[in-house]
């Protein structure tokens, strides 16, 4: 596959360069030059610094309610704890254009989902632009603005689950000092608005 990709871009290349040169354009080549070289990761992506490590947390469903829930329950099966928790660690990749998270959380008795997750910055849109995937098959994107004080981050994404529905989702992540983080997330879904509140610790 890597042999295909460069014989398909050296050819490319090639036929760029014998058609410029019929029609008698000439290149600058310091401005070529300076096209081919690698950019700098982009500036705002330094205020996600202290995002940086590993962390661990806990969580609880806030709705439906746990008396909403009782209800849906088939009669006779006991209903699994509102709370949860998980962790993850976080760090620089592709020498600092991206930051990605792979982390777990609790997803009932004896289950757990583990993801991962890539953060850039989208220059065009002018806002951060997150992927995601999980080993339960789901996967999703976002866009996340930062405050003017950088300590909180507003996002909103759209998803599939693992039997291919579309569920969309908005959140907050605050920082209350570099090594705690409170958050929200409501999910809305084929089986309706989920929203959860949770508190994430920096693990020195």
């Amino acid at each position: 596959m890597r042999t295909a990709i460069t014989m398909t871009l050296g050819l490319m290349f090639l036929m760029t360069t014998a058609c410029s040169e019929h029609t008698g354009r000439t290149h600058d080549h310091a401005a070529g030059a300076d096209m081919m070289k690698k950019p700098d990761p982009a500036p705002e992506m330094k205020k996600l610094q202290r995002m940086v490590g590993r962390w661990t947390g806990t969580a609880e469903m806030i709705e439906p309610t746990r008396e909403e829930m009782a209800k849906q329950m088939p009669e006779g099966e006991q209903m699994g704890d509102m709370k949860f928790a998980g962790g993850g660690t976080t760090d620089w990749v592709m020498e600092g254009h991206f930051l990605k998270s792979e982390g777990w959380h609790e997803m009932g008795p004896g289950q757990r989902m583990n993801m991962v997750e890539y953060i850039t910055w989208d220059a065009g849109v002018g806002k951060y632009r997150s992927y995601w995937f999980s080993d339960w098959g789901e996967v999703g994107e976002g866009t996340m603005t930062m405050s003017a004080d950088g300590n909180t981050m507003t996002f909103k994404s759209e998803g599939f689950n693992a039997h291919g529905e579309r569920s969309k989702g908005s959140g907050t992540m605050k920082f209350v000092n570099n090594n705690t983080i409170e958050w929200t997330w409501t999910e809305k879904g084929p089986e309706g608005t989920m929203k959860l509140k949770g508190t994430s610790r920096r693990q020195m």
